[in-house]
């Protein structure tokens, strides 16, 4: 049986230092040392003592999540991430995040949703590559882009041609191309970035010409 020696105010006023036998021990959420009663002189035994520090750490973890998700939604691997860069060890992160999605705080899928639905100029590829990034699941983007986003792939990149191309004069090869660049980085197929140039310059392109 061990004994704590000393409680230590932390410069954070809701967390104490925790020193057994004389030596540091652990940082400790000063709600669950009271709720546990520790104190000074006190006997404990070191594995209890862990649980209870496992458990304020879950604790703390979770508070600051919501913290977090109070300002904004996040996926699941973005939570997690901001909370390992916070000091979390992953143990106590898995923790914190089970509880998360048990209270549906973290929901990937309706994460993908509002993010889809928040960048309607996006093409789905660019959607694609920002939602595997952000660690949502293959099937969570297919079936979510499936049913938000439907045909209309060709009316958003007919916008950003017609975007691309105001007061611009856009004549001869070298400039079409640059054109198709243009919407390539932004993610659209050729066919539709084909379609879409014919419609804004109102020309037919001699099939010859290569563009890819």
């Amino acid at each position: 049986m061990s004994v704590i020696t000393k409680i230590e105010q932390q410069r954070n006023k809701s967390r104490v230092n925790i020193f057994v036998d004389g030596a540091f021990f652990c940082g400790l959420n000063k709600e669950t040392a009271i709720i546990f009663k520790l104190k000074e002189g006190k006997e404990v035994e070191e594995e209890k003592l862990k649980k209870i520090i496992f458990e304020s750490e879950v604790k703390s973890a979770f508070e600051k999540s919501l913290d977090y998700l109070g300002r904004q939604m996040y996926s699941k691997k973005v939570l997690q991430d901001k909370l390992v860069l916070k000091g979390f060890l992953q143990e106590v992160v898995g923790a914190a995040i089970k509880k998360l999605e048990e209270y549906k705080y973290v929901d990937d899928e309706l994460f993908a949703k509002q993010f889809v639905q928040q960048n309607t100029k996006r093409s789905k590829r660019i959607l694609k590559e920002k939602l595997t990034q952000k660690g949502v699941s293959k099937d969570i983007i297919s079936r979510v882009l499936e049913e938000n986003r439907g045909s209309d792939e060709f009316e958003i990149c007919l916008f950003h041609a017609q975007k691309y191309a105001k007061n611009k004069q856009i004549e001869g090869q070298k400039e079409i191309q640059k054109f198709y660049a243009s919407l390539a980085r932004k993610g659209f197929d050729f066919n539709t970035i084909k379609k879409a140039v014919k419609t804004v310059i109102n020309k037919d392109f001699e099939e010859e010409n290569n563009f890819d």
